[in-house]
């Protein structure tokens, strides 16, 4: 199987704008956020997850036997991960420190203190944990980078000490990540116990590549039911109270990366054309700056302009936060991602 399936790239692009569009939340009544749909949407951060298992799983899960092996695969996940990271936490504080100083504040007496213990809590990957507080952090979809680590050095470990059981293992981990959140109650864990529906979302990954892994399927004719039936998926959990129907997703997003790795129909077709290729190559990015973006636009227009608040204007609002985000994210995978991670690898070996 190759190293990179293209369609799928596609796909974690047009998520990443779809997340955009339900933190777009500040107008919560609005058309253009309360419906069944973009309300939802924040479950595409658990295809991100399947789909990380998946690529991992690909790329590494016959390499690492050694504790070297061990250490350099942790090494270049850092290296991919931590200098995006690192820029947009650290961005976050700068703009929230000024923003106290300003009459566009947000909350009153917040401390310095709170400013680096949250950034603390991202910068060492444990915002998923309750380790150093289970608080929303400063640049609040950065929780999911650290259940994405912790996946990591799970995924490592269970190839390091048990080879030849790693499926089982994996299993287990599955098993216990579902009881856990049946538990708690609650599927949509976050930055308390977020890298348990993380780990389980990357083990499904990892079961979706060894399901297709020896497998040459076409499956173009499933395509259109699948979007159909997520679709569906989504306008159910948003009419059904009870929470834990969301374990169903993990399932979903396996099947919907198994039929898009096996298809060669016109959804296929247009996720490997260049603009949504763009967009998934972009998409880390996407992701870790469109908080601040979307907070910057929010407040210039509503604030500072006093646009009111009617359907046109929050549609407008969203149109730009997304051209805006997108433009930023350019720069920043070419100089943040690219050439600051290019010298992490100089610098680390």
């Amino acid at each position: 199987m190759r190293q990179r399936v293209e369609q799928l790239d596609g796909l974690r692009g047009i998520f990443s704008i779809l997340v955009i569009a339900h933190h777009h939340n500040a107008f919560r009544d609005s058309v253009f956020y309360n419906n069944f749909f973009v309300i939802n949407s924040s479950l595409f951060v658990d295809f991100f997850f399947v789909l990380s298992g998946f690529v991992i799983a690909m790329n590494y899960l016959e390499k690492i036997r050694t504790g070297e092996d061990f250490g350099t695969f942790l090494k270049k996940r850092f290296i991919r991960l931590y200098p995006l990271l690192f820029y947009t936490e650290v961005l976050f504080i700068i703009a929230n420190l000024i923003g106290d100083q300003s009459a566009l504040k947000n909350v009153n007496d917040m401390q310095l203190s709170y400013y680096l213990q949250a950034g603390l809590d991202t910068l060492t990957f444990m915002g998923s944990t309750p380790v150093l507080g289970d608080w929303m952090g400063i640049n609040y979809p950065a929780w999911s980078i650290s259940s994405e680590m912790i996946s990591y050095v799970v995924f490592g470990l269970v190839l390091l000490l048990v080879p030849s059981k790693k499926y089982l293992a994996f299993l287990i981990l599955s098993l216990i990540s579902v009881a856990f959140i049946i538990y708690k109650g609650e599927y949509m864990l976050v930055y308390d116990y977020g890298f348990v529906r993380g780990l389980l979302c990357f083990c499904m990954g990892i079961f979706t590549f060894g399901f297709l892994r020896d497998r040459n399927l076409q499956l173009t004719i499933f395509e259109i039911p699948f979007l159909a039936l997520l679709i569906s998926a989504m306008y159910m959990t948003h009419h059904f109270e009870w929470n834990l129907i969301r374990l169903i997703f993990p399932i979903l997003f396996s099947v919907g990366i198994i039929i898009f790795s096996s298809s060669t129909g016109i959804v296929t077709q247009l996720l490997s054309s260049k603009t949504f290729q763009y967009l998934g190559r972009i998409s880390y990015s996407l992701y870790l700056n469109h908080a601040i973006v979307l907070i910057f636009v929010n407040i210039c227009l509503f604030r500072i302009l006093k646009w009111a608040p009617t359907e046109t204007h929050i549609f407008c609002s969203l149109i730009i936060s997304i051209s805006l985000t997108i433009v930023y994210s350019h720069f920043t995978y070419e100089y943040i991602e690219k050439r600051f991670g290019n010298f992490l690898k100089t610098k680390l070996g």
